[in-house]
């Protein structure tokens, strides 16, 4: 008797156990908070440096920015001078999510307080994991 009420007990467990695996597993796939950071402060010291074929590089495959267009016009607009170099003050503000469908993957957009010369600037940057591949998908700046 003991022996049936075991089997019956490990035929319910089994499906569950097996469900929670699949979530873990579904969920490995998305952008770190430290994975974004780290691309967000690789790609504000590319800007700062003019580097922009390794700001270009951290950008994502399926992203329309091209760095050395955007932020040479927004340069010349706004009076920044990028190669002044881009100090981050501090992180104000994130947001994420496993799945977005407007990216078909997964994002994680963070809100960095800058300084470029003597000017605060805040760039909202976000990154974005897909089956297109990994990088920085958008880009907004309030001077």
């Amino acid at each position: 008797m003991k022996m049936k009420h075991f089997c019956k007990r490990a035929v319910c467990a089994a499906p569950v156990c097996v469900l929670s695996l699949l979530l873990l597993v579904s969920c490995s796939g998305g952008v770190s908070r430290e994975e974004a950071t780290q691309t967000t402060e690789d790609f504000l010291r590319a800007l700062g440096t003019q580097d922009f074929a390794a700001a270009e590089a951290l950008l994502h495959p399926e992203c329309p920015l091209d760095p050395e267009k955007r932020f040479g016009v927004l340069q010349s607009e706004s009076g920044l001078d990028f190669s002044e170099g881009i100090r981050i003050q501090k992180y104000t503000g994130f947001s994420s999510s496993y799945y977005d469908s407007s990216v078909g993957g997964s994002r994680y957009e963070l809100t960095v307080v800058t300084t470029v010369g003597d000017r605060a600037v805040t760039f909202v940057i976000e990154t974005v994991r897909n089956d297109a591949g990994y990088g920085i998908y958008n880009v907004d700046i309030k001077t």
